[in-house]
């Protein structure tokens, strides 16, 4: 059971929270990606805010954010996303949708639902696997489709190759 209730809203670039919309608009100038604001093809904000604990888990969680807020942005090339706690502070993932698969994530025990990622992020090296948190609605949905749909073109199928004018594997 997810420790968050989460409201996701389908949003313009200029209507992030400002933290969100800092990191984002520092990441693009500084990979030479244009602007974020007319590259976007769809945003997405996301608030997720601690539920109600009792006393003593209060207190073991003391240095757990509150509220975070995540920012999607998905470009034709490009899928960044950030974070930022009243207590972590700001953290911005990028990946081409060259190097990455993702899919649609829907959690069997709470409302919460997602994206989940696979690929190359940032600078890894490795392949790492992670979720991008969001509530359960119809701007989630319509996030992941439009992310499928990028993937899609940012990978399009490779043609398999033809044996005598026949496809392969036919006689």
């Amino acid at each position: 059971m997810s420790a968050y209730l989460r409201t996701t809203r389908e949003c313009s670039f200029v209507q992030f929270h400002p933290e969100l919309r800092q990191a984002i608009q520092n990441y693009f100038r500084e990979h030479a990606l244009g602007d974020p604001e007319t590259e976007a093809l769809m945003c997405c904000e996301t608030i997720s805010e601690k539920k109600k604990a009792g006393r003593l888990a209060s207190w073991l969680d003391d240095s757990v954010d509150t509220t975070i807020h995540t920012g999607m942005l998905l470009t034709p090339q490009w899928l960044v996303w950030v974070h930022h706690g009243d207590r972590s502070g700001t953290l911005l993932n990028a990946a081409d949708l060259k190097l990455i698969g993702a899919a649609a994530h829907t959690s069997l025990f709470s409302k919460d639902a997602g994206l989940d990622v696979v690929g190359y992020i940032g600078d890894t090296k490795v392949r790492v696997q992670g979720t991008i948190a969001m509530g359960d609605g119809p701007a989630t949905q319509k996030f992941c489709d439009a992310v499928k749909q990028a993937l899609a073109k940012a990978n399009p199928p490779v043609a398999k190759k033809r044996l005598f004018g026949l496809p392969f594997g036919r006689s």
